[in-house]
């Protein structure tokens, strides 16, 4: 094999391996978003039950409403909040 021959497989091998390994962390990645969320929906619920404890209401915290406020912020928390007044 000629010099040119062994440069090309090794751009070659390089570029599928930067391409493979690309792919490869794309679904770490969306884990990693997905469950830094559901920690930031558990951080939220855990101070506002700190808050609501002095009110006597609390939202339990768990998968569901984790997700929930981790996903939607604010605004779930929110829908949260009043569905636990039409459920009482």
């Amino acid at each position: 094999m000629d010099n040119v021959t062994i440069g090309a497989v090794i751009v070659i091998a390089a570029l599928v391996f930067v391409l493979m390994n690309q792919a490869a962390w794309k679904p770490v990645k969306w884990i990693g978003w997905a469950v830094g969320n559901l920690v930031i929906g558990s951080i939220i619920l855990f101070l506002f039950n700190l808050m609501g404890e002095s009110f006597s209401f609390t939202i339990p915290v768990n998968p569901v409403t984790a997700t929930v406020t981790g996903f939607l912020g604010l605004p779930g928390l929110i829908t949260l909040i009043i569905i636990k007044q039409f459920i009482l």
